[in-house]
């Protein structure tokens, strides 16, 4: 039934990794300045010496970013075990320090191991069209001056990457084991993230839905509004994102508001330009506005790029998934949880067995 309903959606085909990831960089994303950098690291500050037994400390750094002329400096949380021994590593693009975070209970995810690094989005640069705030006006000193200029999206996605440069320098670090994740709208950083860096063993998107992880044609839904947005019975679209978020994006992506999807490329591409690594998909099934059956179905479709190297895609399926289970076999995983636009301990449990699953 799923490759039925795939079909009528009438996607682009998959192209090429390189020609895929082009695309998502001139159509959706924009491309991220090639600048010359260096960076430095304070000395780790100690907050909390006693999780898991006192076998995982809690604590920061300063990064210190040299961009040119002018540099910047961020704070990176740490989660981290104190044994020696390495592990794999989960670095999160966050929308709050750790300690302030409803989307990471740092004391359970201690107990898991892994170990995790940090980061506020708006440390690196403001969430809005202002490009002089943060690492942007280091970056891209005459702002979002072409078409193909990256937006908010890329600034955050090319400090991952420092943190990624960081995360490297500790022995601590099993660096064939490193996932980036997000959600929602820093879902999508992460995606096109991994598909730049290919350091990154893993990918975790939760709840990136339009211009993240699901498929723009065909998006599902009711056409019937809800106050609250998240309850709306209607996939968020590329007019309605680019209305309210003009910055996250290269100017290239406001051609497609009209008819809310391209003949080109749909979000396929960018999962399908992460194999062969390994790329896992949250859903909320309550968030109607990121859509999960267009989820399920854009992992789907990007499954073909692993499968024509023999590889498996996302784990066979019937029919969409029912809440509360998952498919985490193959490289592309997938799982759907109850809730609405939310990033809970449940997500991050599912993302982490994936990794013990698939880590080398």
């Amino acid at each position: 039934m799923l490759s039925q309903e795939l079909a009528k959606r009438n996607l682009p085909p998959l192209k090429t990794r390189e020609e895929m990831k082009e695309i998502m960089q001139s159509e959706v994303f924009g491309y991220l300045p090639d600048v010359p950098f260096s960076f430095s690291v304070s000395e780790p500050t100690v907050i909390e010496e006693r999780y898991d037994c006192g076998n995982v400390h809690f604590s920061y750094v300063d990064m210190t970013l040299n961009i040119g002329d002018g540099s910047h400096t961020f704070r990176i949380d740490r989660l981290l075990h104190v044994d020696g021994r390495k592990r794999p590593l989960i670095i999160v693009n966050n929308f709050h320090h750790m300690e302030d975070s409803h989307y990471f209970p740092r004391e359970e995810m201690s107990e898991y191991d892994v170990d995790f690094l940090m980061f506020c989005y708006k440390d690196i640069s403001s969430d809005d069209g202002d490009f002089s705030t943060g690492i942007a006006p280091l970056l891209l000193p005459d702002g979002q001056n072409t078409d193909t200029t990256c937006g908010k999206i890329g600034i955050w996605a090319w400090a991952a990457m420092r943190v990624l440069d960081y995360a490297l320098t500790l022995p601590s670090t099993d660096a064939e084991n490193v996932m980036i994740s997000g959600h929602s709208r820093l879902g999508k950083t992460a995606l096109y993230t991994g598909m730049l860096d290919e350091r990154f063993r893993f990918v975790f998107s939760n709840a990136a839905g339009c211009a993240g992880d699901s498929i723009a044609h065909g998006s599902t839904g009711k056409l019937k509004e809800h106050l609250d947005r998240h309850l709306r019975q209607r996939g968020e679209n590329i007019s309605d994102i680019v209305e309210n978020f003009p910055y996250w994006f290269c100017k290239n992506y406001f051609k497609y508001t009209k008819e809310n999807q391209s003949d080109i490329f749909d979000q396929h591409f960018l999962l399908a330009a992460i194999a062969p690594r390994f790329v896992i998909i949250g859903s909320c099934d309550m968030d109607f506005w990121a859509d999960p059956e267009s989820q399920q179905l854009c992992c789907l479709a990007a499954s073909p790029a692993w499968e024509k190297d023999g590889l498996d895609g996302i784990a066979d399926a019937e029919d969409y998934l029912p809440t509360g289970q998952a498919l985490p076999d193959g490289r592309v995983g997938y799982f759907k949880i109850h809730s609405k636009h939310f990033f809970s301990r449940h997500s991050w449990k599912r993302s982490i067995e994936f990794i013990e699953k698939h880590k080398q």
